[in-house]
């Protein structure tokens, strides 16, 4: 059999985001590009502060400075606009083959 290895990304840091303890939700940061890729904030711990508070922290800690935000998501994007971000043109779309 051969041998298999796990090999981390030097380039991506996972974070798991806790309040007293427990694991409220993710992040991922593009080190190198100081993007914040991904932020997943459990249901229920939504809509308490938690969101803004962790980007400035992750602004703060990695020098996040451009962020990835899904298009529709007009909450995160208030949020986003609240610390200071502005939308910029599209970059990328998604698109589905036809009759799939």
């Amino acid at each position: 059999m051969e041998k298999i290895e796990l090999k981390e990304n030097e380039l991506y840091q996972e974070i798991d985001l806790l309040v007293d303890g427990v694991k409220i939700g993710t992040a991922e940061v593009d080190l190198k590009g100081k993007t914040l890729s991904r932020l997943m904030i459990d249901t229920a711990f939504q809509d308490k502060g938690y969101g803004q508070e962790i980007v400035r922290m992750l602004i703060e800690k990695y020098g996040c400075d451009n962020l990835w935000v899904v298009a529709d998501n007009e909450r995160a994007i208030h949020v986003y606009e609240k610390l200071g971000f502005r939308m910029e043109k599209p970059t990328m779309f998604s698109m589905v083959l036809d009759g799939a």
